[in-house]
C-alpha cells in the first residue's frame, strides 16, 4: 500500500515551497533546497526496478489530478505575492523566483504531460489546460504527432543529433516545433475546410484559453506579478523540458522509424526521480505505449541507461563535460544495442559530428 503514498512527495514538496513563499525572506529557498537535497539523496540510492501496487489505481489518478490543480495554485500564489511586494528583497525574490520555476518543471509538468496522453475526456481537458502552466498550449500537436512518431530520427525536432551542444539544441528545438505546429494545424484546418481563424480550430482555442490565464494572472499580480509567473513558466518548465528531451534521446538512432523499440530511449531509474516525474524518466516504457498510464509502466532492466538525471542535466550546461560524458554510453549503446543499420547510422552520425570511429573494429552481430 505504500505505493500509492509515493506520488504523494510531489505535491509535499510544493505545499513546503509555497509555505516558504509566504513566508518570505530567506525562507524562499527552503522549498529549492529541500528539493536539490531529495536528489542528491537520489544519487547515492540503487536503481529502482519495482512495479506499481495496482489494486486501488484510481488513487493515482486523484493524486495526479490534485497536482496540476496544486501547480496552478503556486503559480498564482506567486504571482499575488509579487505583486503585493511580499518579497522585499533581490534575494527573496530571486529565491521565489527560482524555486517556482524549478517546481514548474520537477512538479506541475509531469503531472500535465500524463494528462495530456490521457484518453479519458475530463483527465485529458485537464492535461490541456495545464499546458497554460508552461505557457505552451499547442505543445501537444508537435509532442504527441511528431516526437513519438519520428523519435531517434532526424525529422523529430526533440531528438538530440550526436556533437550537438545543448544551446544550439534549443534554438533547433523551438523552432522545428513551431515549424510543426503550424504545419499540423494547417493540414487539420485545411481537411475540415476550414478558415485558418475558426473557433473550431486548436490553435484559436488555445490561444483564447492562454490570454484568459494570463488575464488571470494580471488580474492576480498586476503586470509586475503576472510578467515574473510567466517567465518562472518560460525559464522553468518550457526551457526544462527542452533540456528533459536533449537528455533522453541524445545521439540515439534508429532503422524502424515509426516504430519504437526499448532500445531507442535513455532511462533513469533512481527511486526519488522516477517519482517526481510520474515515471516519466521510466521512458522506454512510455513511448512504448504513450497513452500507459504512468503507474503501469514497466521498468527496463536492460534497457540504455545513463547517470543520474540531475547529474545529466548538469553536465549539458556545459558541452565538453557533457560529450566526455555521454561518448561511453553512445559507444555502449552502439555496440550492445543496436542493430548492424543502426550501427551504420551511427558512424555517419560520428562522422557528422567530427567524432572518433570507435565502430570501426566493432563485431558486425545483430542487436543485444
Amino acid at each position: 500500500m505504500f505505493d500509492y503514498f509515493k506520488y504523494l512527495l510531489s505535491p509535499a514538496l510544493l505545499g513546503l515551497h509555497v509555505w516558504g513563499l509566504w513566508q518570505g525572506g530567506p525562507m524562499t529557498w527552503l522549498g529549492l533546497v529541500a528539493l536539490l537535497a531529495i536528489l542528491c539523496v537520489d544519487m547515492l540510492l540503487p536503481l529502482d526496478f519495482s512495479e506499481r501496487d495496482l489494486r486501488a489505481a484510481w488513487l493515482y489518478d486523484v493524486q495526479v489530478t490534485a497536482t496540476v490543480v496544486a501547480g496552478f495554485v503556486q503559480i498564482g500564489l506567486f504571482a499575488w505575492w509579487v505583486g503585493q511586494g511580499h518579497f522585499d528583497t533581490p534575494l527573496s525574490l530571486a529565491g521565489a523566483f527560482a524555486g517556482t520555476a524549478l517546481y514548474g518543471f520537477v512538479v506541475a509538468a509531469p503531472a500535465v504531460h500524463e494528462l495530456m496522453h490521457r484518453k479519458t475526456p475530463v483527465m485529458h481537458l485537464l492535461g490541456r489546460i495545464g499546458l497554460w502552466l508552461i505557457y505552451d498550449p499547442w505543445r501537444e500537436i508537435t509532442h504527441v504527432v511528431t516526437h513519438h512518431l519520428k523519435v531517434a530520427t532526424p525529422d523529430d525536432p526533440d531528438t538530440a543529433r550526436r556533437g550537438e551542444a545543448v544551446y544550439p539544441y534549443l534554438v533547433r528545438s523551438f523552432v522545428g516545433q513551431f515549424q510543426d505546429a503550424v504545419a499540423l494545424e494547417r493540414e487539420m484546418w485545411t481537411k475540415r475546410g476550414r478558415a485558418w481563424w475558426h473557433p473550431m480550430n486548436h490553435w484559436v482555442g488555445s490561444l483564447a484559453g492562454l490570454a484568459a490565464y494570463t488575464a488571470a494572472l494580471v488580474w492576480l499580480g498586476g503586470w509586475s506579478g503576472a510578467a515574473w509567473a510567466i517567465a518562472s513558466s518560460l525559464v522553468g518548465p518550457r526551457l526544462m523540458l527542452e533540456f528533459f528531451n536533449y537528455v533522453n534521446h541524445y545521439g540515439l538512432v534508429t532503422d524502424t522509424p515509426g516504430q519504437f523499440q526499448r532500445r531507442h530511449t535513455w532511462n533513469h531509474l533512481t527511486p526519488f526521480v522516477r517519482i517526481l516525474a510520474l515515471e516519466i524518466t521510466n521512458h522506454a516504457g512510455h513511448h512504448e505505449d504513450p497513452y500507459k498510464p504512468f503507474y503501469r509502466l514497466t521498468p527496463d532492466r536492460d534497457g540504455p541507461r545513463q547517470p543520474h538525471f540531475l547529474l545529466c542535466i548538469l553536465a549539458a550546461l556545459l558541452p565538453p563535460l557533457w560529450f566526455a560524458l555521454i561518448k561511453p554510453r553512445l559507444r555502449d549503446w552502439d555496440e550492445r544495442h543496436a542493430t548492424p543499420r543502426e550501427r551504420e547510422l551511427a558512424r555517419q552520425a560520428n562522422r557528422a559530428a567530427g567524432w572518433e570511429d570507435w565502430l570501426v573494429s566493432a563485431r558486425p552481430s545483430g542487436a543485444a
